[in-house]
């Protein structure tokens, strides 16, 4: 995310804390479900279950046809509207064309079934033949190809709400390095909603230590998660995953800084079962690096010593010597 982008939502969400605090506040129930199902995101998103790709088994499986679109479900709608026929109950009563109207409406929502069926199917085919002439490049751990398969099998629709952006390097051959940037700490909720006695949702602040608290979990929860994303796809006995969030500076600033750090090894991921597990304790059974208080959140961790970046050339004149 570059700054014109991070800056943009600061300045929504600051926007919307304002409208809230000045305009009138809604007290529908489902506010309530709303804000369990964004705290259940947040801390959470890391509760699936770890199942690796089988590469030699891809590429042995061979192109499928692309998807031919079907619409039995439309056909059969249609024929149900056109085959009927007003029955006593209906004609007494004049219900008819309330039938028909419904009927009809039947037809739509199976055509627009058909079409979900459809872009389905299409998708499943396209990833599958992508996966077949990646095969070879990901068993060879060629970079490319494993961007191009993360890219067909990283769901970045659910992983959105927790992250700003996501990358890959491979500083050394068979050594794969991920870079996460986590949620800022200002794009954490400042209040709960929850339900009074009388089922009205209301509006709880949160305290600034909850908040960070909350911080940490969604950014431990948003490293095991991609941890376990990328692990799926890329056949490698262990990865390093880097967690980085904006922090302040002392000179007023904020800076993108690492925050997390963990190894995470294949055999741990499938040993564990992540939906039974808590981030924070996870992380730190891995041996994952962190400096967090719940005074103050995060501060920038070292991590010169694990050389997760290539290492820079020679210069000319050295190379020259040699």
């Amino acid at each position: 995310m570059n700054r014109i982008d991070r800056a943009t939502k600061k300045a929504l969400r600051e926007r919307q804390r304002k409208e809230r605090a000045t305009g009138r506040r809604s007290t529908a129930p489902e506010l309530a479900a709303r804000y369990d199902a964004l705290f259940e995101t947040l801390t959470r998103i890391h509760c699936v279950k770890y199942e690796r790709l089988d590469w030699n088994d891809i590429a042995g499986a061979g192109m499928v046809e692309p998807a031919v679109r079907a619409n039995a479900l439309e056909q059969k709608a249609r024929r149900a509207l056109a085959n009927y026929q007003p029955g006593l109950i209906d004609g007494l009563f004049g219900l008819g064309q309330d039938r028909r109207r419904a009927l009809a409406e039947k037809v739509l929502e199976a055509a627009k079934k058909d079409a979900e069926i459809y872009a389905r199917a299409k998708r499943a085919a396209d990833v599958h033949n992508l996966d077949v002439s990646l095969a070879a490049g990901v068993l060879a751990l060629d970079l490319s190809a494993i961007e191009q398969s993360l890219k067909a099998h990283m769901p970045a629709a659910e992983l959105a709400p927790v992250l700003e952006g996501l990358g890959v390097h491979m500083p050394s051959p068979g050594r794969l390095v991920v870079y996460l940037d986590a949620l800022e700490f200002d794009a954490i909720p400042d209040e709960a909603v929850e339900l009074d006695e009388g089922g009205r949702s209301v509006y709880v602040a949160l305290l600034p230590e909850m908040r960070q608290e909350m911080h940490l979990a969604c950014v431990c929860s948003a490293t095991l998660r991609v941890a376990a994303e990328i692990m799926t796809v890329v056949p490698l006995d262990v990865i390093d995953v880097v967690a980085r969030c904006f922090l302040p500076t002392p000179r007023g600033d904020v800076e993108q800084q690492p925050v997390v750090h963990v190894k995470v090894p294949h055999q741990a991921l499938k040993a564990m079962d992540l939906r039974r597990l808590e981030p924070v304790s996870t992380i730190t059974a891995l041996g994952g690096r962190i400096d967090w208080e719940s005074d103050r959140g995060f501060a920038p961790i070292r991590i010169d010593d694990l050389k997760l970046t290539a290492p820079k050339p020679p210069q000319a004149s050295q190379t020259a010597a040699a």
